[in-house]
This record gives structure tokens, C-alpha cells and sequence, in this order.
């Protein structure tokens, strides 16, 4: 199976009727049950992965207790599994090299930790990673196993398609043969599109014509009687409507569609049902091919097929168009050097036309008259060669022809680049290269070893820029009848547009490096956050066990206060990365009411009192014990939350926290006051940005998140929140509203 098939592979579901068959029958197992029961039902069903306990010491390792996580991500119930050996996930799947381990771990009561396929109760597959626990009774002996699995499919799926993508950049900046670049973008589609075959065709600009590049999956008698040779015109198929308007066509219905009564034989025979056309277009706007994906449902793409389309689409753009602008400028150097053999012709041919009249002046000295007419007529002649060949350069585009002697004076420069050069040039007097003006030293002694290099015979070809106008400069040494070189060419390309499309390339690395740091720092914080509260929930969970006896209920409660406190952190960490995904899909938005400020203060100071350190008292100031405000009370409570929260967490024992409230005809004032750690002046400018720590508190739990949220949801509330704050001496955070009256009560709900 391939790594990005992950939609694709179904095996069938593993029945349960010989559940009975593998349940235990002594008591033992049935008083574990009852005793994990009654502890997981309020502390594991709060956890996010998905916890499955095994007996060890009966036969298979009978299950005898999962949690609701458990079954979200199964699919399977509690009582389904109750009894059964934990490798019915695996369903026929059975040769994985992790299973192994698992069993290795099993036979010798070890930990272990393995990434492998399951299987849900409805058949689909999903990549488990799965971490395996020993748990031993308080008489040293091995009692069960702790198993906790986190469906981890989507992170695999993305890590694989952010590689498929890195590979295929790859191949565009080392400019790998276009039919591989090719097949590695098809590749990519077809396996994060199921049922979606990807034909890509390059236009024919002359003929007007779409030509077929690849589409090996698409049946042969669709691709020779539709895409061998598709004009590019409306109405004709969507590919060709899709090149024509430079627009996308989305055709969910093929056999609706006006354009494929011709073809609808072919089309029912393949099994296609649906079409979606994108067009290729390079830095002008102007049509390279089309990219279409053929569909065997009826249906439109996602917007995540979409972006993956659309990326696609520019990255095979950006091939053609290299292909094509280096065809170019072989082409415009095989005119240049074509040109410049006619020329030598031309020169060889006046000459021996001179000789002639120099051997007609030395036999018939009678004919001086004659002989000067014929000499001017020959420089009349070479005066007209070179007025054409000065209007052919004069033309010459994006560039410029530059003619050099080994005495370093420039006899012409002709072309559409360079006319302030041009200028001086073309002066009464051939001018050197030295005398050149705006041109540095250091660029007139380079320019000059240059020419004397391609004098001695050299060609070359280098990169430069002149007023920051990229160029690539190619020079060629021209010969005399007699081998002498006596004139160095210089033509120079303005590469500018090549250099844009190669920063947008590096733009485009950049931004999906920017991608992966970020997603990084994420599941890095992610993990940071969960690992710790879920190995003492599970060490707590452990010592209860062991301290089960009368006489050790304040060690129970004190345990039991411990796995609460890490709960409510876990819980306060999802609601954290659940915030921040609600508002940059766009979901949240601000509900408001009235109610009153103090009192809903009151009840906030009060939710965190059991958070305060030893010795830490929060002081409540307000002015009047009725402050009516017009605000959406939840994302209230999560602001107020976060930043007393912070301001107990920050603080050390015995230190000081104020909440003040006041209030004025014109907005609402919020202000929190610390005297804790502080915020270091130089991180500042970064308080407010996604998963930010100041160096300072990296050794307190936390996600960066906290104020992020906080800003997002006062903004939310037309609101401004501000700070000031001194390292080591506290911080001071204020948030202002603007007075709402009941009159604008609806637009501003509204």
C-alpha cells in the first residue's frame, strides 16, 4: 500500500460474536473491571486519547475497560470489546513489524510505544500510535496493561503530502525533465484526490491547440478521439473553454453537459462522471496548458483539493514557462550566430571585391576615374550592409549588441536596452571603454579583461547587473579572413523576468518552511503540554490503587485534587488550540448581552481561589457595585480567566494581585495588576503573536496562546487591550470598551 493512500485501503470488519468466547471467567478480572470502572468513568473519560486497559494476568489479555475516546476513534462500544484480545484492530492486517513488538513487549511486561495501522468498525483504516504500559498491584506483580492511542492519520497524511511537494520544488529548482515533474504532480493529485485521474496538456500558441502530455490512467479511446488535438475555443470540452476564458470550468455532471453529447459513449465506458479544468498561465497572463482532474463521482472539489490543485497548476506553470523562455533564448543565439557567419561573408566578399579593383588600378592606371567610382560604389555598398545590420539590431529585444576592437573602441551598441549607453556611443567619435559615463571603475576595468579574454579566443558567458537591471552577457570573438581576431561581441539579455520567477520560487520554499517551523512549534507545544498533567493523572491513578487501605483517604484525596487540577489543565490546553482554530476558520463571533460587570468579576475572583499560590490575595477595586456592560459574557469569562491566571502563575507566594474596574460616560475600563516575573522590554513587540514564551517563563506551563486568544476576542468586542511591564517587577494589562446604551444596542449586536 502506498503511505498516501490512506482513503483507499478498506479491509472487512472482524466480527464480534466470539466476544463471549474470549471473555474471562474468574472473579479476579470481574472485580478489576468494576474497580478501573469506577475510577476511569470520571477522570479518563476526560482525556483526549483514547485509554484501553488489559488484564494481564488473564489468558489473550482480555480488555476490561476503554474510554469514550476509545470509542470515537474505533468506532467500537465498550461492551463490544469487553473481553476480547486488543488485536481484532489489526483485523487481517497482521503482518506489520510493530505487531511484533507490541507482542514482545506483552511476553515480557515492558513498555513499549509503535505507530501502526488499525482499523475502525466500519472497515476504514487510520494510523494509531500506540503507547503500551505495564501496571503492577501493590504486591509487586504484574496486574494489567495500560494502552493510550492517538489517531494520528491526518499529521502522517501531511507530513507525507508536505514531502510529496518538497520533492516536486525540488525537481523544479534542479529542472528535472518536464514528463518527471510531470508524473510527480499527477502522482501527488491522484493519491490525495480518490477517484480523481489528472490529465495536463501544453498549448500550441500558433496552432491554437491543446496537445496531450500525460494521462496514462484515462482510458486510451477517451484520449485519442478527445485529447489528442483540442482547439482552444468555448463550448468545445472544458479543457478548452478552461484555456480560452483563462478561468476555471467545474463540470460535476459530464453527461448534462452540452459539450460531451458527442462522447458520452466513451465517457460511460470510463466511468468518469465529473470535470474540473484549470487553466496554465505564465508571468503575462497568457496560456500555457490546462490541468484537469477527471472524476469517477459526480461531484465538485473540496477547498482543500482546490489549494492542492491550484499549487500544482503553478508549479507546472512555472516549468513550461522555463521550457519555453530557454527554447527562446537558444533560438535568438542561433539567429545571433547566424547572422554574425552572414556577416563574415559579406566582409570576405567585399574584400575580394577590393583586391579586384586594387589589381584592375595596378594594370589600367588609365582607369583611375572608373576605379574610384568602383571603390565608392563598394563603400556605398558596405555603408548599406551596415544600415541593415544596425536596424536588424536596432530591434534587438530585451538586449542589446555590443562590438568592441582590440583597441578597446566600441564601434556600435544597437538594441532596446542600455539607451543611455547607446547614446554616448553613438557620438562623432568612437568612444573607449574607459570613457564610458556612469560606468565605476572597478565595472570599466572588469568590462575591459572581458574583451581582452574574448580577443585571446575565449567565449563567455557571465551574469551582471547594471542600475539594478539583472543582465546575462554572452561574447563572442569574430575573425578576419586571415584567422586574426581582431573584434570582441558582447550580447546582453535582460533576465529580469527570469529573476522574478526565480524569487517567486524562493518565496514560495520560504513560505512553506515558514509552514513546517510553525506546525512544529505546535505539536512541539502540544506534546510539551500533555505529556506531563497525563503521566501524573496516570502515576495518581497508580498510587490510589496501591493506596486503597482505611486510613489513607487524605493521601486518596490529595491524589484525587492532583488528577483534577491536571485535568482541568488538559481541558484548559484543548479549549486553548480549540479558540484559536474557531477564530482563523472565521467561527467565532461575539454574542452579546447585558449583565452586570462586578458581580460577574465577583464570580470570577471566587472560580480562582483554590488557583492562588500560598500567601497570594487578589484585591477587587471597583467604584460602584453596578457597572452594566453590553459584551458577550463567555468570551468575558475566558479574557478575565486568562489574565488573573496569568497573573497568579507569573507571581511568586505572597505577592500581590489587583483587579480594577471604573467606568466613565464614554467606555469600560478592565485592568489587572502583578508585581511577578515581568515581560523582558526586547520580547515585548512579540507578546501577542501565536505560541510566543518570553525566555523568562519557558519553565511554566503554558502554550503562547493564552494572549493571542485574549486579543482576538476584546477586538471581537470592538475593545483595545494594552500593557506595560518592567522584568521582575510586574506587569499591568488593561482592557477598554466602548460604552454601549441601549439605542445602538441592535447595530451593535447586529
Amino acid at each position: 500500500m502506498n503511505e498516501l493512500d490512506f482513503e483507499k485501503r478498506s479491509v472487512r470488519n472482524t466480527p464480534l460474536k466470539d466476544v463471549e468466547k474470549e471473555k474471562p471467567k474468574n472473579s479476579i478480572t470481574q472485580m478489576n473491571t468494576e474497580t478501573i470502572m469506577e475510577i476511569g468513568n470520571g477522570v479518563l473519560d476526560a482525556v483526549g486519547s483514547g485509554i484501553v486497559i488489559a488484564d494481564a494476568k488473564a489468558d489473550r489479555f482480555p480488555i476490561i475497560y476503554v474510554n469514550k475516546a476509545f470509542e470515537r476513534i474505533t468506532g467500537y462500544k465498550f461492551k463490544e470489546v469487553l473481553g476480547r484480545n486488543c488485536n481484532f484492530l489489526q483485523s487481517d492486517d497482521r503482518h506489520q513489524k510493530e505487531i511484533a513488538i507490541i507482542r514482545k513487549s506483552l511476553v515480557t511486561g515492558t513498555a513499549c510505544k509503535v505507530t501502526l495501522r488499525n482499523y475502525r468498525k466500519n472497515g476504514t483504516m487510520f494510523w494509531n500510535e500506540l503507547a503500551l504500559t505495564p501496571v503492577q498491584n501493590k504486591n509487586g506483580e504484574l496486574a494489567h496493561f495500560v494502552g493510550i492511542q492517538n489517531d494520528v492519520t491526518q499529521k502522517k497524511k501531511l507530513a507525507l503530502l508536505r514531502k510529496a511537494k518538497g520533492e516536486i520544488l525540488e525537481m523544479v529548482v534542479k529542472k528535472k525533465p518536464f514528463a518527471r515533474i510531470v508524473k510527480a504532480i499527477q502522482r501527488t493529485l491522484e493519491r490525495q484526490i480518490p477517484g480523481g485521474i489528472v490529465a495536463i496538456m501544453v498549448a500550441d500558441p500558433t496552432k491554437k491547440i491543446l496537445s496531450e502530455v500525460s494521462a496514462p490512467k484515462l482510458p486510451k479511446d477517451l484520449t485519442t478521439t478527445l485529447l489528442e488535438s483540442v482547439p482552444i475555443k468555448p463550448d468545445f470540452c472544458c479543457c478548452a473553454t478552461s484555456a480560452y476564458h483563462k478561468k476555471k470550468v467545474i463540470q460535476n455532471d459530464i453527461k448534462k453537459e452540452k459539450q460531451w453529447k458527442n462522447y458520452l459513449d466513451f465517457v460511460q465506458d470510463s466511468g468518469l462522471k465529473s470535470c474540473w479544468s484549470y487553466p496554465m498561465l505564465d508571468a503575462n497572463d497568457e496560456i500555457l496548458g490546462v490541468l484537469t482532474v477527471f472524476h469517477q463521482n459526480s461531484t465538485t472539489p473540496l477547498r482543500t483539493d482546490e489549494e492542492l490543485i491550484w499549487e500544482m497548476v503553478n508549479l507546472a506553470s512555472l516549468v513550461v514557462e522555463q521550457i519555453n523562455i530557454r527554447e527562446q533564448l537558444q533560438a535568438n543565439l542561433a539567429d545571433l550566430a547566424s547572422y554574425s557567419k552572414g556577416l563574415e561573408k559579406k566582409v570576405r566578399e567585399r574584400t575580394k571585391d577590393l583586391k579586384k579593383v586594387v589589381m584592375d588600378l595596378e594594370v589600367t592606371n588609365m582607369e583611375l576615374v572608373g576605379q574610384t567610382n568602383e571603390a565608392k560604389a563598394a563603400e556605398l555598398r558596405a555603408e548599406t550592409n551596415e544600415a541593415i545590420l544596425r536596424a536588424i539590431i536596432k530591434e534587438f529585444p530585451k538586449g542589446a549588441i555590443l562590438l568592441v576592437d582590440d583597441q578597446m573602441h566600441i564601434h556600435f551598441m544597437e538594441g532596446t536596452e542600455l539607451k543611455d549607453v547607446q547614446q554616448q556611443v553613438k557620438g562623432p567619435q568612437k568612444i573607449k571603454i574607459d570613457e564610458l559615463k556612469g560606468f565605476s571603475e572597478q565595472r570599466k576595468k572588469l568590462f575591459g579583461e572581458y574583451v581582452q579574454r574574448t580577443l585571446k579566443g575565449e567565449h563567455l558567458s557571465f551574469e551582471t547587473e547594471y542600475r539594478r537591471v539583472p543582465f546575462v552577457i554572452n561574447t563572442t570573438p569574430l575573425n578576419t579572413e586571415n584567422g586574426n581576431i581582431t573584434h570582441a561581441l558582447f550580447v546582453l539579455l535582460n533576465i529580469t523576468d527570469s529573476k522574478e520567477n526565480e524569487r517567486k520560487m524562493l518565496q514560495n520554499l520560504e513560505k512553506e518552511k515558514e509552514l513546517s517551523d510553525l506546525k512544529s512549534r505546535f505539536i512541539s507545544t502540544a506534546s510539551h503540554e500533555f505529556r506531563t498533567p497525563l503521566s501524573v493523572i496516570l502515576s495518581s491513578t497508580t498510587l490510589i490503587e496501591k493506596q486503597n487501605e482505611q486510613g489513607q483517604e487524605d493521601r486518596r484525596l490529595k491524589h484525587l485534587k492532583r488528577i483534577k487540577s491536571n485535568v482541568q489543565h488538559l481541558v484548559t490546553v484543548l479549549n486553548d488550540f480549540l479558540s484559536l482554530s474557531k477564530l482563523e476558520e472565521g467561527k467565532t463571533v461575539a454574542k452579546p448581552e447585558w449583565f452586570n460587570l462586578i458581580e460577574f468579576s465577583k464570580s470570577i475572583v471566587e472560580q480562582l481561589e483554590l488557583s492562588k499560590k500560598d500567601g497570594q490575595a487578589i484585591e477587587f477595586e471597583y467604584s460602584t457595585n453596578n457597572v452594566a456592560v453590553f459584551l458577550d459574557p463567555k468570551l468575558m469569562r475566558h479574557i478575565l480567566l486568562n489574565l488573573l491566571g496569568n497573573a497568579i502563575k507569573y507571581s511568586a507566594e505572597g505577592q500581590k494581585i489587583i483587579l480594577k474596574i471604573q467606568e466613565d460616560e464614554q467606555q469600560v475600563t478592565i485592568e489587572t495588576k502583578d508585581e511577578g516575573i515581568g515581560i523582558p522590554l526586547n520580547e515585548q513587540q512579540y507578546l501577542f503573536q501565536r505560541f510566543f514564551r518570553a525566555k523568562n517563563s519557558l519553565n511554566i506551563a503554558g502554550t503562547g496562546l493564552g494572549l493571542h486568544i485574549v486579543k482576538q476576542y476584546v477586538e471581537l468586542m470592538r475593545g483595545s487591550l494594552s500593557f506595560e511591564s518592567i522584568e521582575n517587577m510586574g506587569s499591568t494589562f488593561t482592557v477598554i470598551f466602548p460604552k454601549i446604551n441601549q439605542e445602538n444596542e441592535k447595530s451593535i449586536s447586529n
